[in-house]
């Protein structure tokens, strides 16, 4: 009995040294992580005379580029992942069956609940229509999808492929014209000009998100005014002008709903129709005094990667293009729960 409880008491102290073995490395590895993580923010990867340039100024730079590249190859990814679902879930039903996948298809289009599917108003025959790829019939492609569609309700599929991290990024408000409140939790600055279609877009969707999360958001408008839009630029100086007066979002909404690709706006007629007081304006527009202004956004834009309008960051997260409510919603969201720390 002595010998057992002698024997158990060593196996239980060798048990305990092996788990401080395995939790002292651990402890290292955390550690010889957050060291390699400290030392690529103070990484120094060029030099110009006594001032180092860091991997973390370089990385924050392009982080919006390598952000888009990154969603590419997510897409890219996704994209060949369902292709190859569709192929697993045919090529299993046609072994099913005991048929070729070609087979399963012209098959399918006799199913009269494939063929409404497929938005044919009773079973079709596929045979003779069918030929190799690229050269596929429309019928047979139409069956197709509608057969994925039956397959897809039947299986257990898992598709556990994650969204590429958004960055975030030190984008300045400036002191550019915004609307909305002060001191809200969540901040959207938009880079955008007054001649780009998608911008337009944009605007009735960033007013409903001002309505739907009151008190909670603040819209600050940074001017991107794009080189190969001519207008772009002088429509910009006057949406400055106008602020002058306290009316940047009248006569940001009136470039806006008078935007039309082949006529120019008349800058001063537009301040006149919202009411302006007319010498301080044409004033202001003549000395060209906002150009500085527009400009410095311009290049404050492409500091952190923008490369077409609009463009948004939401706490710093970027958002690019005219998106549906739900993609700002999404991001909105997150950075109001409770837990989240913006």
């Amino acid at each position: 009995m002595k010998i057992t409880s002698i024997a158990g008491i060593v196996v239980g102290i060798g048990a305990l040294l092996f788990l401080l073995f395995i939790a002292s490395i651990s402890r290292h590895t955390t550690a010889k992580q957050q060291s390699s993580a400290s030392d690529r923010h103070t990484q120094v990867v060029a030099t110009v005379g006594t001032r180092p340039i860091t991997l973390t100024e370089v990385e924050q730079t392009v982080a919006l580029s390598l952000y888009q590249l990154e969603e590419q190859r997510t897409k890219l990814l996704r994209e060949s992942t369902q292709h190859l679902i569709e192929e697993e879930l045919l090529a299993a039903e046609a072994a099913r069956v005991g048929v070729t996948v070609s087979d399963l298809i012209e098959r399918a289009g006799e199913s009269e609940t494939v063929a409404k599917l497929a938005g044919f108003p009773g079973p079709i025959r596929l045979t003779g229509k069918s030929s190799p790829f690229p050269f596929v019939s429309e019928e047979m492609l139409r069956v197709r999808r509608a057969l994925l569609v039956q397959l897809r309700r039947k299986a257990e599929i898992h598709v556990s492929l994650s969204q590429p991290e958004l960055p975030v990024l030190d984008v300045s408000p400036d002191d550019d014209p915004w609307t909305g409140t002060a001191h809200a939790p969540v901040t959207i600055i938009e880079f955008s000009h007054f001649e780009c279609p998608y911008c337009k877009n944009s605007v009735p969707v960033l007013k409903a998100l001002l309505a739907k999360y009151p008190g909670k958001l603040k819209l600050v408008y940074r001017d991107f005014p794009g080189p190969n839009h001519h207008q772009a630029l002088p429509a910009a100086v006057a949406a400055q002008c106008a602020a002058e007066q306290g009316r940047f979002w009248d006569y940001h909404d009136a470039l806006f709903t008078r935007q039309a690709p082949t006529t120019r706006w008349n800058y001063s007629s537009l301040a006149k129709d919202l009411g302006l007081h007319q010498p301080p304006f044409d004033a202001c527009l003549k000395d060209n005094r906002y150009r500085d202004e527009v400009l410095k956004d311009l290049q404050d834009g492409l500091k952190v990667g923008v490369t077409s309008t609009p463009t948004f960051f939401i706490n710093g997260r970027p958002l690019i293009g005219a998106r549906p409510l739900a993609d700002y919603q999404e991001i909105i969201d997150r950075l109001l729960a409770p837990s989240a720390s913006s």
